[in-house]
């Protein structure tokens, strides 16, 4: 077992895969939101990505562009919720089907091939010649400037809307804040930080195609909880670092476990299981831990 590559390994798709971690932090954390579009999204950044890229685009242009894409996914859903009143997850379920075959329409096929072309990790290779450090200089700045902008965005006055809506949207509404457009513009931030993942995953791998969305969601609840779990959420400048290490530790275990011999498919009813399981501990807690600490008081 090469412990080295499993730890570069993990560091490299850690970082990648945070983007969709933080994507899936502001809709399910901060707006309270169960947002199944993510799978959707992740493959519309790619396909952007893939498409611009094949047309000889500026690569920090086609970025940009694949952004706003991610941005106007994540609209689309909020205005199915606000204004259309359809659930959380059906919103979601409806923007992830039909961008499906928007995707398809984007590529143009099912998978495409981006080798030779050059792209964000250029030029960090021409300055550094170890493939491993120049990816993963390339992916940290990324990510630090994606992290910046959110923790300032968020101690905004309009950031703070955001989380006030999320946390209690009746309070939020009594405030004076509009909280439909707080949901709408929380869902386009979310969103588009994923689509800009897929993005880069296209670039990571060299190939954008259909099949890499499935899954996601899962990738980023297991990333958001397993940093929770060990770093904690005191401040939320502390929350949005613990869902960055929570990508990479959470690639790490994926590339150990794969190490060990178990098969790619276990794993997501494994992921399934824990995060099921973590999600419910607070309610177990409540329903058996307090009738013990009860039945202690009455015997004393």
């Amino acid at each position: 077992m090469n412990f080295g590559y499993i730890l570069t390994d993990g560091l490299e798709l850690g970082l990648l895969f945070s983007f969709l971690a933080l994507g899936v932090f502001i809709s399910f954390r901060v707006l309270d939101f169960a947002d199944l579009s993510a799978e959707g999204t992740i493959v519309l950044g790619s396909s952007v990505m893939a498409n611009l890229m094949m047309k000889d685009q500026n690569i920090y242009f086609t970025l940009i562009v694949v952004i706003l894409s991610g941005f106007v996914a994540g609209v689309i859903t909020g205005i199915l919720h606000t204004k259309l009143k359809i659930p959380p997850i059906l919103a979601g379920i409806i923007v992830m089907t039909g961008l499906y075959s928007v995707n398809l329409r984007i590529l143009g096929t099912s998978n495409i091939s981006l080798g030779g072309i050059d792209n964000i990790f250029s030029p960090f290779r021409t300055l550094i010649n170890n493939p491993f450090l120049a990816k993963a200089l390339a992916l940290i700045i990324i990510v630090m400037v994606i992290y910046l902008f959110l923790y300032l965005l968020f101690g905004t006055e309009v950031g703070m809307s955001i989380r006030a809506t999320g946390m209690n949207k009746k309070m939020a509404k009594a405030q004076g804040i509009n909280t439909d457009l707080m949901v709408i513009l929380g869902l386009g931030i979310s969103n588009a930080i994923i689509a800009l993942g897929g993005g880069l995953i296209a670039q990571y791998n060299n190939v954008a195609n259909l099949s890499m969305g499935r899954g996601t969601i899962v990738i980023g609840l297991a990333s958001i909880i397993i940093g929770e779990a060990i770093f904690g959420k005191r401040t939320f400048k502390v929350w949005l670092i613990s869902v960055i290490f929570g990508s990479v530790i959470y690639q790490t275990l994926i590339g150990l476990a794969i190490s060990l011999g178990l098969n790619t498919n276990d794993l997501q009813l494994v992921q399934a299981i824990l995060i099921a399981i973590i999600l419910a501990t607070p309610v177990i807690k409540d329903k058996f831990f307090s009738k013990e600490v009860l039945a202690y008081d009455k015997t004393t």
